[in-house]
């Protein structure tokens, strides 16, 4: 799939929003990972998909079907398959209110959480990156700091040993 900027991300939540209005459906898109890190933070110029839970599912992924069409776009360019790792305690922001479409982003302590229970070795998935810049953007100086805030999301238990490990050689053990 093509590099989508924030740009494009816009204009595609501009078509999802007339699609949604077409069918006389109110939706909200709640973005994480790629997506929130190139629109809320602009740490990155781009996205490969934008991963995010949606309602009311099955009329929002019908619209996003009918976009993909129209902006000549992969069908999945809009994903829900970050549903596994979603927290019942997670946070999101409204970032764009459209007539027919809200768009939220995860809050970046809830967001730093979900990089790490979900992190990929490799820098094409950007997460050790993303992972570093929500350290600093949220003034984590230690690791007993970062698993305070990842374990009001989730069980330590959850984490991967390798987020563990990684997490060890970024940050000093106490503080």
């Amino acid at each position: 799939m093509a590099a989508l900027s924030a740009a494009d991300l816009r204009r595609l939540f501009e078509l999802l929003n007339e699609e949604l209005a077409r069918a006389n459906t109110e939706g909200e898109l709640y973005l994480v990972g790629g997506a929130v890190m190139c629109l809320a933070y602009a740490v990155r110029p781009s996205t490969q998909d934008v991963d995010a839970f949606f309602k009311p599912a099955r009329e929002v992924r019908a619209a996003a079907a009918r976009v993909a069409i129209r902006a000549g776009l992969e069908a999945d360019w809009l994903n829900d398959a970050v549903k596994g790792f979603l927290s019942e305690r997670g946070d999101f922001r409204a970032w764009l209110e459209l007539s027919h479409l809200r768009v939220l982003v995860a809050q970046p302590e809830y967001l730093l959480a979900m990089k790490c229970l979900a992190f990929r070795l490799g820098a094409e998935f950007h997460d050790e990156d993303d992972i570093r810049y929500l350290l600093r953007h949220l003034g984590v100086t230690s690791y007993d700091k970062a698993l305070d805030m990842l374990t009001r999301y989730y069980p330590l238990e959850r984490f991967p040993q390798k987020t563990l490990y990684a997490l060890g050689e970024l940050l000093p053990n106490s503080g």
